[in-house]
C-alpha cells in the first residue's frame, strides 16, 4: 500500500512531487475500491482458485517491472531524473562563428538565421 509514495519520492523532483502524490494516491485508492469491490463475486465464481488472478497480476507486473523499469541503485537524483527524461532529438550543434546579433524589438539577440543585422550597429 505504501510503494506509491517510496516511488514517487525517488522518481520525481520536489517542485513535481505533491501533483505525483496525488495521481499516485488516487491510483492506490482506486486500486484498493476496486479490488474490495470485485473480490467477493470472484470468489464466488473460483472458489479457492480466487487468488490465481491475483497472483497472475503479481507475475505480470514483476515481469514487467524486470524488463521496463530500469535499476536506479547507487545513483543520484539527476542520474535517474535523466533516464526517465523524454529522448529528444539531438538539435544540431552551432559554432560561434555561425551566430550574430539579431535585432530583436530594439535589443540584440543571438541568432543563426537570414535575417541577421551588422553588430556594428548596435554599439
Amino acid at each position: 500500500a505504501g510503494v506509491p509514495f517510496l516511488m514517487m519520492a525517488e522518481l520525481f523532483m520536489q517542485s513535481h512531487r505533491p501533483a505525483a502524490y496525488i495521481v499516485g494516491g488516487s491510483l492506490n485508492w482506486l486500486s484498493n475500491f476496486t479490488i474490495g469491490f470485485v473480490f467477493p463475486f470472484l470468489q464466488m465464481s473460483a472458489g479457492a482458485y480466487c487468488y490465481l488472478v491475483f497472483s497472475g497480476i503479481c507475475w505480470l507486473v514483476s515481469i514487467y517491472v524486470y524488463v521496463v523499469i530500469p535499476e536506479t541503485k547507487n545513483k543520484t537524483f539527476m542520474e535517474i531524473s535523466h533516464m526517465f527524461s523524454p529522448k529528444l532529438p539531438a538539435q544540431p550543434q552551432r559554432s560561434p562563428n555561425e551566430l550574430q546579433l539579431k535585432r530583436f524589438n530594439g535589443y540584440g539577440a543571438m541568432e543563426s538565421n537570414s535575417s541577421l543585422v551588422e553588430s556594428s550597429m548596435f554599439f
